[in-house]
């Protein structure tokens, strides 16, 4: 769950009985070190009876809640005052509750306001009616901060992650894409990698200037996405070069897909020039490698193939297990 880390706020993950699956960093330097058990260990006496007697049947009704008012203890015993949102999520086929939570600290006066116009005024209703529009407006205020912070952070996530001429991802969320299958393939499942290289895109660039030189690189990346899986990687690597991340695809597979680009890529031409590529294969089983590792060789294979395939003529696919073939034959 790599992903909570990004988050700006503290998050709680646990069954849907309430044990405790995973905290973050935000949450642990606010309650101190994770420990195993259920989650009632955070929260003072009130607030676990909240938990049972209002938060879990709403959780259990919608699938989820958003700004329950709640108290987390501190790892010193002080009471938390936080807005508390949950939701059930299902996690490699495991149904789990994420809890967020955002310390509210406005709160705190907000009520302090309350009690003392409750105590100066228990009988004047009008009074009481402007405390509680206060609160909501607070209510408001902090929701909408809520929101604003977490479409921030999923634009600069994205933003990280993206090629911004394409649209394409970048190298980081190739390395991301492969970590995420290594943490659920086996050592004996194989995947492949095929580097594309746009033949003689600098005489485009040189020629046509780099506003054509764009559109290639834009029409590229497009047919890339139409020949690919729902489930493969595309992304921009460098340059004129992507990558197409194929994962439990063999040799054959990989074949089928660059057969494809290669179809798909030769139906567009730039003034007078036809606009062809080549590809390097590689395809490797995990043999419980590192994703480093793993996505290195992948690589440093397919980057020795598609060089190949540039000194046999460019527009064709080479794949990096035919070399092998090829230097081990005497001369």
């Amino acid at each position: 769950m790599f992903y909570l880390e990004r988050l700006p706020c503290p998050v709680l993950v646990t069954d849907c009985s309430g044990l405790v699956l995973h905290t973050n960093l935000d949450f642990r330097n606010l309650v101190g070190p994770s420990e195993s058990g259920t989650m009632d260990r955070y929260f003072p006496p009130a607030s676990c009876i909240f938990l049972q007697t209002h938060a879990w049947p709403l959780l259990f009704k919608n699938s989820e809640f958003s700004e329950l008012y709640m108290q987390l203890l501190s790892a010193d015993g002080q009471r938390i005052p936080v807005m508390a949102n949950a939701r059930v999520s299902e996690v490699r086929g495991k149904r789990v509750v994420i809890w967020l939570f955002f310390v509210a600290k406005e709160r705190q006066r907000f009520e302090s306001e309350l009690l003392q116009a409750r105590q100066q005024a228990q009988n004047t209703a009008s009074q009481l009616a402007e405390v509680n529009r206060e609160l909501v407006r607070a209510y408001d205020q902090l929701a909408a901060y809520t929101a604003e912070v977490k479409t921030e952070a999923d634009h600069l996530a994205h933003l990280s992650h993206t090629d911004h001429l394409t649209g394409l991802g970048n190298r980081r969320a190739l390395l991301l894409q492969v970590d995420r299958w290594i943490k659920t393939a086996s050592d004996q499942d194989v995947g492949s990698l095929l580097l594309i290289d746009i033949d003689f895109f600098k005489q485009v660039n040189d020629r046509l200037g780099h506003a054509e030189g764009d559109r290639v690189l834009g029409h590229v990346s497009s047919q890339l996405q139409k020949s690919a899986r729902a489930q493969d990687s595309v992304v921009r690597y460098g340059g004129e070069e992507f990558v197409v991340w194929l994962p439990y695809s063999d040799r054959r597979g990989a074949e089928l897909t660059a057969q494809r680009l290669h179809d798909q890529i030769a139906q567009a031409q730039v003034s007078d020039q036809l606009i062809t590529v080549s590809i390097g294969l590689s395809t490797l089983t995990l043999q419980n490698q590192g994703t480093n590792r793993y996505l290195e060789r992948l690589l440093i294979e397919a980057d020795t193939a598609v060089y190949e395939a540039k000194s046999r003529g460019r527009n064709r696919t080479v794949c990096f297990d035919d070399l092998l073939g090829l230097h081990s034959q005497p001369a």
